[in-house]
C-alpha cells in the first residue's frame, strides 16, 4: 500500500528542479531552514550539499557568508524569557555569531530585543533591528492595524535601529517613533497593532546611510546617520509588505515585493522590482506568467548577480531560483529540509512542517575558495 505524503510542498518535489548551465551564473547557494534547529547549508549548482554548519542555536532568521568563508549567523536566544507578544517567539533573534567553516565560534554578541535582521557595517560593527516600547502618547496616534491587537500588556512595540560593537556598546540609535511621521505611516489594516511599523531589513548603503524596510507599513526608507533624518522613502503606492530592500552597484534599489494586500488588484502575487532612487520609478521587474504562480506572503529576498541575472528566494515555500533580465528561469531548487515551530507558536502561518527560508544568498568562487576539492565539486 502506497502512503501519500500529506505535506503539499514536499509532495510536489524538492531539491534541484531546473538548471540551464549556459545561462546560469553558477556558484554556491547558502540557506538556513527557518524552522530548523541551526543547520546552514551551502549547496553547489547541481543541488548537492557542498558544506554544512550545525550550530547550537535555532536561526534568528538567516546567515550570510563573508569573503573569507566565515559565516555571519543570527541565532535565536531560546532562554530570553517570556515573549513580548505571540509572534515575537517566532521572529526574535538575539544572538550574533561569526563562525569558521569548521564550526569554531570566532566571535559572539547578544541583544535581548533584536529581531529579523542584522548586518555588518563597513567599520566592522553590527547594525541591527530591535524594539522599544512606544511611549503611550505616541502609541495612541498610530493609525491602522486590527483594533484591539496591541501586545498583551497594552503596549505597542516600536522599531529601533542600533549600531552596536561586538562588546555590546550602543554607538548609534534611531527610533521609528521619534523620526517617522506617525500619522503618515499607518499599519496595513490586516496587521496586529503589537509591533509598528515592523521592520524586517536593515543594511548599509555605500555612502554610509542606512536602509530599513517596514513590512506592516509597506514602506522602505533611507536614513542619514549624521542627522537621523529620513532622506528617501518609498511607500504603499508602490510596495506591499516588501522584504530585503538594498542598494545595487548602480545606485538603484532592489526589493522583493511580497504583494499580499495591493490596493489595485484582488489577486495576491509577488514580484521583484528595481527602483530608481531619484524618480522612484520601477526600472526593472520580474513577475511570473500568470503572476500568481510566484507568491510568498512573507519573508523572501532577491540578489543581483554579477552576470546580470537575479537570484530569488521565494521564502515561504523554500523555492530558490535564478532568473535572467528577460525573465527566464535558468536554475531552480526547492529546499528539502522541513521543520516545525511547535504548537501554539505565533500565527497560523507557523503551524505544520515547512521548508521556509527568510533569505538565501548566491556566492561566486571568491567566497568559496576555502572549500575542500570534494566539497566544491
Amino acid at each position: 500500500m502506497t502512503t501519500v505524503d500529506q505535506n503539499t510542498l514536499r509532495r510536489r518535489g524538492t531539491g534541484l528542479r531546473a538548471h540551464d548551465p549556459a545561462r546560469s551564473y553558477g556558484g554556491h547557494t547558502l540557506y538556513t531552514p527557518i524552522a530548523g534547529m541551526g543547520d546552514v547549508y551551502l549547496v553547489d549548482i547541481h543541488g548537492e550539499v557542498a558544506h554544512q554548519w550545525t550550530l547550537p542555536h535555532p536561526p534568528g532568521r538567516h546567515a550570510q557568508l563573508l569573503p573569507d568563508g566565515t559565516l555571519f549567523y543570527q541565532g535565536k536566544d531560546t532562554e530570553a524569557g517570556n515573549p513580548l507578544f505571540p509572534i515575537w517567539e517566532v521572529y526574535h533573534g538575539g544572538i550574533f555569531q561569526l563562525v569558521a567553516p569548521d564550526g569554531t565560534l570566532l566571535r559572539e554578541a547578544r541583544h535581548l530585543y533584536h529581531h529579523h535582521d542584522a548586518s555588518l557595517l563597513a567599520n566592522g560593527n553590527l547594525i541591527l533591528l530591535a524594539v522599544e516600547p512606544v511611549p503611550p502618547a505616541l502609541a495612541a496616534r498610530i493609525p491602522g492595524g486590527i483594533p484591539g491587537t496591541e501586545a498583551p500588556d497594552g503596549r505597542i512595540w516600536g522599531d529601533v535601529v542600533y549600531e552596536m560593537t561586538w562588546d555590546g556598546d550602543i554607538l548609534w540609535r534611531w527610533a521609528s517613533f521619534e523620526q517617522l511621521d506617525i500619522e503618515g505611516t499607518p499599519l496595513n489594516r490586516h496587521f496586529a497593532r503589537e509591533h509598528w511599523p515592523m521592520a524586517n531589513t536593515v543594511n548599509e548603503l555605500r555612502d554610509g546611510s542606512i536602509m530599513v524596510g517596514f513590512r506592516s507599513a509597506s514602506t522602505a526608507v533611507v536614513i542619514d546617520r549624521a542627522t537621523s533624518h529620513v532622506t528617501w522613502r518609498l511607500g504603499p503606492d508602490v510596495l506591499a509588505q516588501q522584504h530585503h530592500p538594498h542598494e545595487l552597484d548602480s545606485g538603484t534599489i532592489l526589493i522583493f515585493d511580497n504583494g499580499s494586500y495591493r490596493d489595485d488588484t484582488s489577486v495576491p502575487y509577488s514580484r521583484v522590482i528595481e527602483v530608481d532612487r531619484e524618480s522612484r520609478k520601477i526600472v526593472w521587474s520580474y513577475e511570473d506568467n500568470p503572476p500568481q504562480n510566484f507568491y510568498s506572503p512573507y519573508m523572501s529576498s532577491a540578489q543581483r548577480l554579477p552576470n546580470g541575472n537575479t537570484f530569488v528566494a521565494e521564502g515561504s515555500f523554500g523555492r530558490l531560483f535564478e532568473v535572467t533580465p528577460d525573465g527566464d528561469i535558468v536554475w531552480e531548487y526547492v529546499v528539502p529540509h522541513f521543520g516545525t515551530f511547535g504548537t501554539g507558536v505565533g500565527l497560523e502561518s507557523s503551524r505544520g512542517a515547512q521548508n521556509a527560508v527568510f533569505r538565501a544568498h548566491r556566492y561566486g568562487p571568491q567566497y568559496t575558495a576555502w572549500l575542500r576539492p570534494h566539497e566544491g565539486r
